[in-house]
């Protein structure tokens, strides 16, 4: 698939990039006892957030020490220079995101560093889930041949339906305040399903190397069971019993069906309008 971009559409990726996946809201259900996989979903600018996680963080290695950290705050390709990091300098976490190629701009730091402090003072496995910048663009622009060969073949035993296609335009439109070029969508779908493919199979590597409990750290678009993660998770043989989807939000927020296991809520922090940077 060949997609015509015009060039302010294209200047505009790197900030949707980032800022896809930040305002869906979930269903609630009861927790389930002791999953392997646990998706713990972001409003990315509020730091109330990242401090409830950091502490469900925690707590969940505590439990099971073997645990591993994806995040989606870098790409699966700088995991080897963050192993070396974490070798050369234990616990420097600045030398970890300096490694992992952390955009600190665009992730606003210091405002996850609660969540990489748990990772890394727990001493567990520390892993990037998502796609580098370069090869989203790619994906955006030629959608299929751009797609790395091992999410092409993921993505070809998953189930997916018109509804879903549906529902992921539409919440990428939503979360772009219906700002995106209509000529966008079709790259951005395809882009936001390799990117969570991306992040299953991160956490699928981080199991078979030896991990008993996986922990994805992601906005709460990629952690949604309909159309998000969970669904390349059992695709890829994970029982949905062992798949345990939490959405953080802020009070009076929706919530589609059949989106996310749990919800933990916390006060939205004083933000400027969300939508004037798109209306720009």
């Amino acid at each position: 698939m060949n997609i015509a971009f015009h060039a302010g559409a294209l200047a505009l990726l790197p900030l949707l990039l980032v800022a896809c996946a930040s305002s869906t809201p979930p269903t609630t259900s009861s927790a389930r006892s002791e999953p392997t996989f646990v998706l713990l979903g972001e409003l990315h600018d509020n730091p109330d957030h990242h401090r409830a996680r950091a502490e469900q963080l925690r707590r969940l290695i505590a439990q099971e020490p073997r645990t591993a950290v994806v995040f989606e705050q870098f790409s699966r390709g700088e995991d080897g220079a963050v192993a070396q990091a974490r070798k050369t300098t234990p616990g420097d976490v600045n030398a970890v995101i300096d490694a992992a190629k952390f955009d600190r701009k665009s992730w606003r730091w210091p405002l996850h560093q609660p969540l990489f402090d748990a990772a890394l003072q727990s001493g567990a496995d520390v892993r990037g889930g998502n796609l580098d910048r370069d090869q989203i663009r790619k994906i955006v622009r030629e959608g299929d041949a751009a797609w790395p060969a091992d999410l092409l073949a993921l993505r070809a035993r998953t189930p997916w339906s018109d509804t879903q296609q549906g529902t992921l335009r539409q919440d990428i439109q939503d979360g772009h305040c219906g700002a995106m070029p209509e000529a966008m969508l079709p790259g951005m779908v395809q882009a936001q399903r390799a990117r969570d493919a991306a992040m299953a199979q991160a956490m699928l590597a981080a199991r078979e190397a030896g991990a008993k409990r996986v922990v994805l750290i992601a906005g709460n678009g990629h952690v949604r069971r309909d159309v998000a993660v969970p669904v390349y998770l059992q695709a890829a043989g994970v029982p949905a019993s062992d798949i345990d989807a939490v959405a953080y939000l802020e009070p009076g927020s929706a919530t589609p069906a059949g989106g996310y296991d749990r919800v933990e809520r916390a006060t939205a922090p004083s933000r400027e309008d969300p939508c004037a940077q798109f209306k720009k």
